[in-house]
């Protein structure tokens, strides 16, 4: 009868560790499956994120690269067509949005005329730009202005395309160059 409760004894305490064994098993996957599920999370997260950045990154690019367009000018001329409101509207809008921005702008000619005609034209071109702009709401100490006249062509061609090309004024973020957005 000893040996028979020894048994019994030996056989309770087996099945107690075998309990306690499935038990803790069950609680380690429990605690796995929420610590997964947690990574998991935040994996997701992250994702989200990353890809909220990169496309804010995106965002950034297209809004730098529209204020960076260039308006093209007719031969001789300072008045801004009706593609050049278009971008300098688009233009308006951002610096609108982002106060802080201040933009250079410089008005350049082709190579024909003399160079001091040519430095008036692009000075004409480049306050012809900071005046619709002004008129569009954005602060006049915003806009630096200045002319390059024939001295920076961005074409060295010496034909019409080339010409053409080299007529217009540029655009360079000065400052207030973090994030750019758009409401």
């Amino acid at each position: 009868a000893s040996e028979i409760a020894m048994r019994k004894h030996v056989q309770d305490s087996l099945d107690a560790v075998a309990l306690a064994s499935s038990d803790s098993l069950d609680r380690a996957r429990r605690i796995a499956l929420m610590g997964r599920a947690d990574s998991i999370e935040t994996a997701r997260l992250a994702f989200e994120a990353t890809r909220a950045a990169e496309q804010a990154a995106a965002k950034n690019g297209l809004l730098r690269d529209e204020l960076g367009m260039v308006v093209l000018f007719d031969v001789a001329r300072s008045e801004i067509s009706s593609e050049g409101r278009a971008a300098l509207d688009r233009k308006a809008a951002i610096l609108e949005a982002n106060p802080g921005v201040r933009l250079q702008i410089t008005g350049a000619c082709d190579e024909r005329g003399s160079e001091s005609y040519n430095m008036a034209l692009g000075e004409r071109r480049t306050s012809a730009v900071r005046t619709y702009l002004i008129g569009k709401g954005v602060a006049a100490e915003r806009l630096d202005g200045m002319s390059s006249g024939e001295t920076s062509p961005v074409d060295a061609g010496h034909d019409e395309a080339a010409w053409a090309r080299n007529r217009r004024t540029e655009f360079a973020i000065v400052s207030g160059n973090a994030l750019l957005a758009m409401e």
